[in-house]
């Protein structure tokens, strides 16, 4: 018989974790060790399965007589969250280190046998169908993983236990270390912004050491192997019940060193230098502040082996437009209208971002009404077609009129019906009223001038 201390798996995951670094340095491997108080016979050991990977498995049997369904008390057609939640109730209530009975231990493992056959679907249509988990066997004990809860292998453990295994971004054992990425930035103007531009950044990415190649040792001398790891590139320390494995902190992982007197004097034995170097990179049409342009391998060099780069991520500024406001891929400007044409209706010239072109305005257009010039906005980036330009019209009244001006604007208000204004040379102040307190005389809000010079008034005041 055996007991498996489940306690000790969080202290080790807490270890673990405690224990991983970041670039080139590994997660720890997790290698547990059962605590057995049996013969050697009894104890759990590791089993290649069909598939390669390595397991925990038990060499006890439970006897075909005994009725998996009975010894987790769920019924057979129980779900797997209902047996799932039978097991861990049952394997709390007789695991050997809470529960001192003489026969807690057998039914413990019965217990783990039980939920390896019948959480795996498979398993437990063998043993619905012939009353084993494989027909080809003579119990239900030969299979890898038997025997510990239906974990298959040590990832499967971290996985179900703690919500993930945990793996390795580089180092030995088949994982090839990538570098980190960087990121820069570069501002461009707005037109540069709408039409696309081809620019360059300067950035100082970690990469191999041109002297040495990358080997952190001088020309014509060369590693030795680190006496830390015994060149296993892994250091191994027991850690409540269990091994906890980690790259080996005097060569970094990788099994070997370079002595003082050979190290590279470029790098300083580390392999590794940061370059200045310039990157050139196509900013597409329409891209926006805050957007990022993406150069794949032009990152950071992995500090150990040879994986590849990480990226460098450039991030766009773009000076905003002293003339068109921007919202998206559509552009916005303000238009000054003459008041003639907004009387009469004409054509007045306006900048877009392809260039100046000629729009008709209609007659009798109000101050603050928009027209829109389809597909004159910028390119929409990873869509097709482009956004519009809006413009928001602004009636531009005369400051001043000359005699033959205002004779004609008076005729047009006896034509219109209304009352014409008379001259005055009464002192004016800033507000709008004559110093002695009385009207303007030209403020009269019923004659056609009247109102056009309120609503002149009223465009200033927004602005």
């Amino acid at each position: 018989m055996f007991a498996v201390r489940l306690a000790s798996a969080t202290g080790a995951v807490r270890a673990l974790r405690s224990a991983q670094t970041t670039g080139s340095q590994a997660a720890g491997i997790l290698l547990a060790t059962c605590v057995t108080s049996q013969p050697p016979c009894s104890r759990l050991q590791h089993r290649s399965a069909a598939s390669g990977r390595r397991g925990f498995h038990a060499t006890t049997s439970m006897r075909k007589s005994e009725n998996l369904y009975e010894v987790l008390g769920v019924k057979r057609d129980a779900s797997q969250a209902e047996i799932k939640k039978a097991y861990y109730q049952l394997a709390k209530k007789y695991h050997p280190d809470a529960n001192k009975a003489a026969d807690a231990k057998d039914k413990f493992l019965k217990i783990q046998e039980a939920y390896d056959t019948l959480s795996d679907e498979s398993k437990r249509s063998s043993y619905d169908q012939f009353g084993t988990a494989d027909p080809n066997m003579g119990g239900m004990g030969g299979g890898a993983g038997a025997g510990f809860g239906g974990f298959s292998n040590m990832e499967d453990i971290l996985s179900q236990m703690f919500g993930g295994g945990g793996g390795a971004r580089g180092g030995r054992g088949g994982f090839s270390a990538v570098g980190e990425d960087i990121e820069a930035a570069v501002t461009i103007s707005f037109m540069d912004a709408v039409r696309g531009v081809r620019t360059s950044v300067t950035v100082t990415p970690v990469v191999k050491c041109s002297p040495c190649s990358g080997s952190g040792a001088r020309p014509g001398a060369k590693r030795h192997t680190c006496k830390t790891c015994g060149g296993s590139g892994q250091a191994t320390f027991a850690m409540g019940g269990f091994h906890v494995q980690q790259p080996c902190p005097a060569c970094g992982g990788e099994g070997s060193a370079v002595r003082s007197a050979d190290r590279c004097g470029t790098c300083g034995g580390k392999g590794r230098v940061r370059e200045r170097r310039t990157e050139d990179i196509e900013i597409p049409p329409g891209c926006d502040s805050g957007m990022r342009v993406r150069l794949a391998g032009k990152g950071d060099a992995p500090i150990d082996g040879d994986g590849p780069s990480g990226d460098l991520y450039v991030q766009v500024r773009v000076t905003p437009s002293k003339i068109f406001r921007r919202k998206g891929s559509d552009v916005y400007y303000d238009v000054n209208v003459p008041l003639h044409t907004a009387l009469l209706g004409g054509a007045v010239r306006v900048p877009t971002v392809d260039g100046d072109v000629e729009v008709n305005i209609r007659q009798g257009v109000q101050p603050g009404d928009e027209l829109r010039l389809r597909g004159k906005g910028i390119a929409r980036v990873n869509a097709r077609g482009r956004g519009d330009q809006y413009l928001t019209l602004k009636v531009r009244l005369p400051e001043t009129l000359t005699p033959a001006q205002r004779d004609l604007i008076e005729q047009f208000a006896a034509l219109s019906g209304d009352r014409p204004s008379k001259a005055t040379t009464d002192g004016e102040s800033t507000d709008g009223e004559s110093t002695d307190g009385s009207k303007p005389a030209d403020d009269d809000s019923s004659s056609l001038f009247g109102r056009i010079k309120k609503n002149f008034r009223g465009n200033k005041d927004s602005k």
